[in-house]
C-alpha cells in the first residue's frame, strides 16, 4: 500500500531524468495481460480467486515452465499459487510475494465496469488496478519474460501468490510456513516511489508494520426494566471505560527508521509542527514526542502503537436495560510490542476490574526487516540516479507479516512509482493507476530479480 509518508520523501531528492519505457511489445503484452487479471472478480472466498490462479498457471505453463514448477495450492483454506524459477544452486530461494484477491466493487457506483480494465482519462479503471493486481502482474510477467529468455538463476526464485490477503490472511500465513527458510521476500502489497513535478524522485522501502489487533471490550450485568435504572448500567460503565482510553496515549518509539522516515517528512512541514518534529529527531524522548501530539494527536502514527474505538453494540430493545454491551476497539502494535502487552495497557488505562477484553481472530506479530544489502544496490542501479531509498513502518496490514513472522526477512518494493497529482483510490470507487505509471513500473521485478540472482 502507498502511505504519505511515500509522497513526502520526494522532496529530499534532486531533479533527475526519468526512467526508460519498457518496450513497446512488452507494454502491450502486460496490458493485455492486466485486463485479463482484472476481469476476474476475485474477491476471497469466491470461485474467481481459484479462476484467476487456473489462468495464471496456464500461462506460466506456456512461457515454458514445467508442470511440477507450477502448484496451485489449498492454503488455509483458500487457492495459491507456487511457481518456481529453477536456479543454479541449493543457496535459500529469494520469494515474490502478491495477493490475488480484491475488495468487492458495486458496478452501479462506477463509471464502468469494475472488472473491465478501461482506459479513461489518461488512466486504467478497474478493481484492483492498484492493489494488488499491477503488483501481481509485474512479478507473473517478470517470471515468464526470465524463463523464455532461458534465464537461470544462481538460486531458486519463488513466486507467491495468496487468496485471502483483504480478509485476514490464512493463505499467506500457510505459504510462509511451507517456504520457511528463504533468504528474503519482496513484497509487492507495500513499497514504491513518487516523482514530482519537477522531476525529483524518492522510493520508499517498507521494513515492517504494525501488528493488526481488535478487541471486543464488554460490560455486562443482570439488566432489568427501564422505568428502573440501575447505578452499574452497562452502557455508561463501558462509555467511561472508553472515555479513558480515548484520553491514553501510548509511548513513542524512536527507531532508526522512525526517525529515518520522519527527517524525509520535515522540509514538507510547516511550524510549529517542523519545530517540534526537529526538536524530536534531535532529542528523542518521550516529551519532545508528547510535543508533536500537542500540536496533532493524530500525526505519525508510526511512532507508537495506537488503538480506536470502531464499533459499539448492546441492549435488546428500548424499554429493557442493556444486559451487555460491547464495544470493539482497533490496535495497531509497534513492531517489538505484544498483543498481550496492548491488551494489559487496555485493561489498566480502562480502570474497570469488570470489563471483559477479547482478542478477535488470531493476531500475528512480527518483527522489523533488514534491507538486504544488494537489494538496495539493485534498486539503486534501476532506479533513476540520484533517488533516495529511505525505510519505513507501515501503520497498515499486508501479507509480509507472515512471511516475517515466519522467519523471513520481507521488504516492500513495489514496481510503481507515483506521480504528482495520482490518485489511485485503491479499494476505493474508480480504482485507477496512470497509463504512464503503469508501463514505467513493468520492468521493475525483472530487472530486480536479474540483479539478485546473478544476471545483468
Amino acid at each position: 500500500m502507498k502511505t504519505p509518508a511515500i509522497a513526502a520523501l520526494a522532496l529530499l531528492a534532486a531533479a533527475i531524468p526519468a526512467q526508460a519505457q519498457p518496450s513497446a511489445a512488452v507494454q502491450a503484452e502486460a496490458r493485455e495481460m492486466f485486463a485479463k487479471i482484472i476481469s476476474y472478480p476475485s474477491v476471497a472466498g469466491s470461485p474467481a480467486v481459484g479462476q484467476l490462479a487456473d489462468y495464471l498457471a496456464g500461462e506460466f505453463r506456456k512461457a515454458g515452465f514445467s508442470p511440477g514448477d507450477v502448484e496451485i495450492v489449498d492454503a488455509g483454506g483458500h487457492p495459491g499459487l507456487i511457481v518456481t524459477l529453477r536456479g543454479k544452486s541449493k543457496k535459500p530461494p529469494i520469494l515474490f510475494p502478491s495477493h490475488m484477491d480484491v475488495v468487492g466493487a458495486k458496478a452501479e457506483q462506477w463509471k464502468s465496469d469494475p472488472y473491465t480494465l478501461t482506459e479513461r482519462d489518461g488512466a486504467l479503471h478497474g478493481r484492483g488496478t492498484v492493489d494488488n493486481k499491477y503488483g501481481l502482474l509485474t512479478q507473473a510477467q517478470a517470471f515468464i519474460r526470465l524463463k523464455r529468455e532461458g534465464f537461470v538463476p544462481n538460486r531458486d526464485l519463488i513466486l507467491v501468490f495468496s487468496g485471502d490477503e483483504e480478509v485476514g490472511g490464512a493463505s499467506a500465513r500457510a505459504l510462509a510456513e511451507r517456504l520457511k527458510g528463504a533468504a528474503y521476500a519482496l513484497n509487492s502489497d507495500a513499497g514504491g516511489g513518487f516523482r514530482g513535478a519537477d522531476g525529483s524522485t524518492s522510493y520508499a522501502i517498507q521494513v515492517g508494520e504494525k501488528t493488526y489487533a481488535s478487541f471486543d471490550l464488554t460490560m455486562r450485568n443482570p439488566g432489568g426494566h427501564s422505568s428502573r435504572p440501575r447505578a452499574d448500567n452497562a452502557i455508561y460503565a463501558l462509555a467511561r471505560a472508553l472515555t479513558r482510553l480515548e484520553g491514553h496515549r501510548f509511548p513513542a518509539h524512536w527507531h532508526p527508521v522512525v526517525l529515518q522516515g520522519l527527517q524525509a517528512q520535515l522540509p514538507g512541514l510547516q511550524d510549529p509542527m517542523k519545530s517540534a518534529v526537529a526538536a524530536f529527531i534531535a532529542s528523542p524522548s518521550q516529551q519532545t514526542a508528547d510535543s508533536i501530539a500537542a500540536i496533532d494527536p493524530a500525526a505519525f502514527p508510526e511512532m507508537r502503537t495506537t488503538c480506536v474505538a470502531t464499533m459499539l453494540r448492546g441492549g435488546i430493545v428500548e424499554n429493557a436495560l442493556a444486559t451487555d454491551a460491547t464495544a470493539t476497539v482497533n490496535c495497531r502494535i509497534f513492531p517489538g510490542e505484544t498483543v498481550a502487552e496492548t491488551r494489559a495497557t487496555l485493561a489498566r488505562v480502562a480502570g474497570d476490574d469488570k470489563l471483559e477484553i477479547s482478542p478477535l481472530g488470531n493476531p500475528m506479530e512480527g518483527p522489523l526487516s533488514d534491507t538486504p544489502p544488494e537489494v538496495r544496490a539493485a534498486l539503486a542501479k534501476q532506479l533513476p540516479p540520484g533517488t533516495r531509498l529511505t525505510p519505513y513502518i507501515e501503520a497498515g496490514a499486508t501479507d509480509g507479516l507472515f512471511f516475517r513472522n515466519a522467519g523471513i526477512p520481507t521488504i516492500g518494493v513495489g514496481p510503481l512509482v507515483e506521480t504528482e497529482g495520482s490518485d489511485y483510490n485503491y479499494h476505493g470507487i474508480d480504482e485507477r493507476v496512470p497509463v504512464g505509471e503503469f508501463n514505467a513500473g513493468l520492468d521493475h521485478y525483472y530487472l530486480l530479480a536479474k540483479a539478485l540472482s546473478g544476471g545483468k
